[in-house]
């Protein structure tokens, strides 16, 4: 029990000598990504095949994504993961996906908020929102 609680200790010791999450890298690795875009019928340059699990795939335009780390590139992000099937592993709460799975196609833009883990394509969502129209994409990072 004492070697449990002091494994414990010593994780969390070590990832806030590291500084805090809210910085560009979350924990194990992952990116801290805000990706701005809507849910698409047809293919494209910037389309990304979606999996949301139980073999549901969507299709999503990529208008923007917004990464407070300087040394992240969205058009290497695009690179890395269009060419792939799927290219990204969507997860998350079921009302996220939900919000992805029932959106009408071309319809409007969301925002979707969460960690970016790219030796496996995961795409761990932690917000989804849809952004209003004369709303300016805010680079909050």
């Amino acid at each position: 029990m004492w070697l449990t609680k002091r494994i414990v200790c010593l994780v969390l010791c070590a990832s806030f000598a590291q500084g805090p999450l809210s910085k560009a890298h979350g924990q194990f690795g992952g990116i801290i990504l805000d990706v701005y875009g809507m849910v698409s019928l047809a293919p494209g340059r910037k389309v990304l095949g979606l999996a949301l699990g139980r073999g549901e795939n969507i299709r999503f335009r990529v208008q923007d994504v917004v990464c407070q780390n300087p040394n992240f590139s969205t058009i290497n992000f695009l690179s890395e993961v269009r060419h792939r099937r799927p290219s990204l592993y969507v997860k998350g709460a079921d009302r996220h996906l939900g919000i992805l799975r029932e959106e009408e196609p071309e319809k409007r833009l969301l925002r979707l908020t969460g960690l970016y883990y790219p030796g496996a394509r995961n795409f761990v969502l932690s917000r989804v929102r849809a952004v209003r129209p004369g709303e300016r994409q805010e680079k909050r990072y």
